[in-house]
């Protein structure tokens, strides 16, 4: 706070120089104006000269009141520093040695701790958080979010001291901040609950409670879809629960946002909840859920039909999660992929020659296909595919359109779509 007050000091005095320079230079072409069309006296000429000296002599005084406040900032900055290096020793003696602080936490001593809480880990970084409920701090945070008319930007500087603490006391607080009007808070109270009740051991009976609010407050459409993935991959395990109700729930953009991080996190835990979405009406929650049985590498028995199903979705980025999803399949539907080296979109024809090619005959495959595929894409394709033109891994597929309708230009063989 301290830093930035010295900051708008200085661009407050930054500001001032400029505008009596600017108005300087004003005057100054007026007055030449003035005299070329209409003579001045001599005493309008004093006047004026008068007042250049003032304003000349008020940018040097200025200037140099504004390189002295620059100076004090810079002190006050290492002054800080130094502090928070001596805390920081401090702190880590007190929390691995025993060794008694040398004085009363203070507010630069509390900023400390917290990165430290943060950055460690274990029974240390659980005495750090005893310790700034012990003096105080806990209990100051948790009063001025109490107030109805706390600032919003001290509001915000509250609720991400206890994201960084993480501590049970805080839970509650942080509960009632998912309601507060301001966007912004709720966003940062979500986050700093999601933060803390992932990397807390909470009992079943919280960790359901903290769920449900969770949950409430999501549903209500308060947050963005990133800041729903967000929280729900800072809850990790924990949020299994959570991520089983949306995925049961009404909401299909919750439903493909759930899903979204399940596959990021390869998880293959809600599987029971995800194979049923693939005969979803809505054509990104297929494809999402197609994507969470691709990326985690274990697709259940009941899935196999739907999966051989979508292969002949209309939507192309469904069809193109499918056949990465037939690739787990066994036996895989290799005719349905034979069929799909002639698709209309080049990312799904891409896709089924390398799944073809991972297959054991799969060169062999790809060779009768280049030269008797009735389809003259597929023949370009397998072709293409044997040469080795067509780069990379098979990557994993986006879940929604917009990303499938700009390939690469690296990755284009020929014609990406029929004309």
């Amino acid at each position: 706070m301290t830093s930035t007050r010295s900051l708008l000091r200085f661009g407050v005095l930054s500001l001032t120089v400029s505008v009596t320079l600017s108005l300087l230079i004003v005057v100054t072409g007026v007055v030449l104006m003035v005299d070329h069309w209409t003579p001045l006296g001599d005493r309008a000429w004093a006047a004026v000269t008068f007042a250049a000296l003032a304003a000349g002599l008020a940018c040097v005084v200025l200037a140099g009141l504004q390189f002295v406040q620059l100076a004090a900032s810079l002190r006050a900055a290492r002054r800080i520093a130094a502090a928070e290096a001596r805390w920081t020793e401090d702190l880590l003696a007190w929390a691995y040695a025993d060794v008694p602080l040398p004085c009363p936490l203070n507010r630069v001593g509390a900023e400390v701790l917290l990165k430290l809480r943060d950055s460690l880990r274990g029974s240390v970084s659980d005495r750090l958080r005893d310790l700034y409920a012990e003096t105080g701090w806990l209990t100051e945070d948790l009063r001025r979010l109490a107030l109805p008319r706390l600032p919003i930007v001290a509001r915000a500087q509250a609720i991400e001291r206890l994201a960084l603490l993480r501590h049970p006391l805080a839970l509650k607080a942080l509960d009632r901040e998912l309601g507060h009007p301001h966007p912004e808070v709720r966003a940062l109270a979500l986050l700093a609950l999601s933060r803390s009740v992932g990397r807390l051991s909470l009992s079943r009976r919280e960790g359901l409670v903290q769920s449900l609010a969770l949950h409430e407050a999501i549903t209500r459409g308060s947050f963005s879809f990133g800041q729903v993935q967000e929280a729900l991959s800072l809850l990790d395990d924990a949020g299994l629960l959570l991520c089983r109700d949306l995925l049961a729930g009404e909401n299909d953009r919750l439903k493909v946002c759930t899903l979204e991080v399940l596959a990021r996190r390869h998880a293959a835990d809600l599987h029971g909840e995800v194979v049923p979405l693939l005969s979803s009406p809505n054509a990104e929650v297929r494809s999402a859920a197609l994507k969470v049985l691709h990326l985690s590498g274990l697709v259940p028995l009941a899935a196999g039909e739907a999966i051989r199903a979508l292969l002949r979705d209309p939507a192309p980025f469904v069809q193109l999660n499918a056949v990465l999803a037939s690739a787990h399949l066994n036996p895989p539907p290799l005719e349905d992929l034979w069929t799909l080296l002639g698709a209309p979109d080049w990312w799904v024809r891409r896709a089924a020659a390398r799944v073809l090619l991972a297959q054991p005959d799969g060169r062999t495959r790809l060779m009768q296909a280049q030269s008797g595929h009735p389809d003259r894409y597929a023949r370009d394709m397998a072709r293409d595919t044997l040469a080795g033109s067509v780069p990379g891994p098979l990557l994993p597929a986006p879940a929604t359109p917009a990303a499938l309708l700009r390939p690469p230009e690296q990755a284009l063989v020929g014609l990406p779509e029929r004309p």
